[in-house]
């Protein structure tokens, strides 16, 4: 294996070259990099995507990602990541949706504010959570629960 310089370890496979421009410690290009074809750099490219932090597949408004943020916070650890429930939280989006328990807003604001002591559900008071996010929160998961956002991380829309 070589490397661009002493202290990278980034070898000059194909797959590494758009790694070894930046690491190149003139700012030229290695020789590697240099002698490569397009086939190359494409295959560079496609080797750079990063498959654990996929781009956002939703953009939202900032009230509806800060609502996001709220819920990956303060609910996540109970419901999960993207509200589909856990063996300890049940399913937000089924909850919410035509046959749920909670399909009203009046109803998801009641459960917030009072929370289910007898399903070891506490209040948002007790948990903390600020109730001027209480409209977002009910907003994005409505829209989980109805299909129109995906889960994971929403991008927001300044």
């Amino acid at each position: 294996m070589r490397t661009c310089h002493p202290l990278c370890p980034v070898s000059t496979s194909i797959a590494a070259a758009a790694v070894l421009t930046a690491c190149a410690p003139t700012g030229a290009p290695a020789p590697a990099v240099a002698a490569a074809s397009s086939e190359t750099s494409s295959v560079a490219v496609a080797a750079s995507a990063d498959p654990y932090h996929p781009s956002p597949r939703d953009t939202v408004d900032i009230p509806l990602y800060k609502a996001w943020q709220q819920y990956s916070l303060q609910c996540a650890r109970c419901h999960g990541e993207d509200g589909q429930g856990t063996s300890f939280g049940p399913s937000l989006l089924h909850a919410l949706g035509p046959d749920g328990d909670v399909t009203t807003r009046e109803a998801f604001l009641d459960v917030l504010t009072h929370g289910r002591p007898d399903k070891g559900m506490p209040s948002a008071a007790k948990m903390g959570l600020d109730p001027s996010y209480f409209d977002g929160l009910y907003a994005y998961l409505k829209a989980r629960s109805d299909g129109r956002l995906h889960g994971g991380r929403p991008a927001r829309r300044d």
